[in-house]
């Protein structure tokens, strides 16, 4: 029985497809009262609005020496199971928006390097290295105690050219496009909300949709092949729709939805290490270019095996399995 979001779209590979995006047409469209209807949903509010929200835990977020401190609890683990502490109580973390967060971090970077920008910031193009890296490391290490992530975006539009040659405005999250890159890599999928029209009884009406697939007018994402292209905004619809489609493509590929762990879930992080130790000794030339370009795509930067650190086990599982599977290297 598929009872907690946090275990919906575990497939037979083992990937936990546990963090989302959410952006919207304009304020108020409903997209954090979304968010906390998520099972045990802790909403870290990076800026004002979530008053309204009564019954539900939200964590008013002033600076990012502010989020730090709650990461830091946040992880804290119990000895003996080295499980963390508010696992129970939170599993999913609302980040809202992810837009005011990254504004606080490139703040806060500049402010430890006493610096007024962050091209000031170390030598040529460090400071943006720098930012990268405080502003994600700590995502990355919430997946990896096994939380879940939602990060909530406003809107703004990115001119664009189409397979024709023509320009269009499309909608997009509102980060700057570097920060953007790095959460579109990190999250599984991104969802749009938006007012549509529609005829009800001789009346317009207008109804609020979180749409998953798009054509060129905004910007969708979602790793699930088989999702349909919208649903109405509330939760139980939108958790119903990745269901559905985690059964078809499982369907399709003849495979089946299961909880079974993975191999790689059940491993150690120092394991871990010894298999990629044991795969670069063995690899070709040809073969350690091809490893150290996977490593760059789920890393979001150069990095060697020996760089990695525990925290970024899930990142480590996930390039151990895809150079396994496409290099053939056991």
């Amino acid at each position: 029985m598929r009872e907690r979001y946090a275990e919906l779209a575990r497939k037979k590979n083992g990937k936990i497809y546990r963090i989302k995006s959410l952006y919207d047409n304009k304020l108020g469209c409903g997209k954090t009262t979304l968010a906390s209807k998520f099972p045990k949903s802790l909403i870290l509010s990076f800026e004002p609005g979530t008053n309204g929200l009564h019954d539900k835990y939200v964590a008013p977020v002033k600076s990012w020496s502010d989020y730090k401190d709650f990461v830091k609890q946040l992880k804290r683990t119990d000895p003996k199971t080295k499980k963390p502490l508010l696992l129970d109580k939170y599993e999913i973390l609302v980040i809202d928006t992810v837009d005011e967060a990254y504004k606080l971090c490139e703040k806060y970077v500049c402010n430890e390097h006493d610096a007024e920008t962050i091209k000031d910031v170390g030598g040529y193009g460090s400071g943006y290295k720098i930012l990268d890296s405080e502003f994600m490391d700590s995502f990355r290490e919430l997946v990896y105690y096994g939380y879940g992530l939602l990060f909530i975006s406003h809107e703004t539009e990115k001119p664009k050219i189409n397979d024709l040659g023509q320009e269009y405005n499309q909608i997009v999250p509102a980060l700057p496009n570097r920060p953007f890159l790095l959460i579109n890599k990190f999250v599984d999928i991104i969802g749009y909300i938006r007012d549509v029209p529609e005829k009800q009884d001789d009346k317009i009406v207008h109804e609020r949709y979180i749409f998953l697939r798009s054509d060129e007018r905004f910007l969708t994402k979602c790793r699930f092949h088989y999702v349909v292209p919208k649903v109405k905004l509330n939760y139980n619809d939108f958790i119903n729709a990745i269901y559905d489609a985690i059964d078809k493509e499982a369907a399709a590929s003849g495979d089946e939805a299961t909880d079974e762990e993975n191999i790689y879930f059940s491993k150690t992080f120092d394991e871990l290490m010894e298999e990629a130790k044991s795969i670069w000794i063995k690899a070709t030339v040809d073969q350690k270019e091809a490893i150290m370009t996977i490593l760059e795509k789920n890393f979001g930067k150069t990095i060697k095996f020996s760089e990695i650190t525990a925290e970024q086990k899930t990142e480590l599982e996930d390039s151990l399995r895809e150079i396994k599977d496409s290099l053939n290297l056991d």
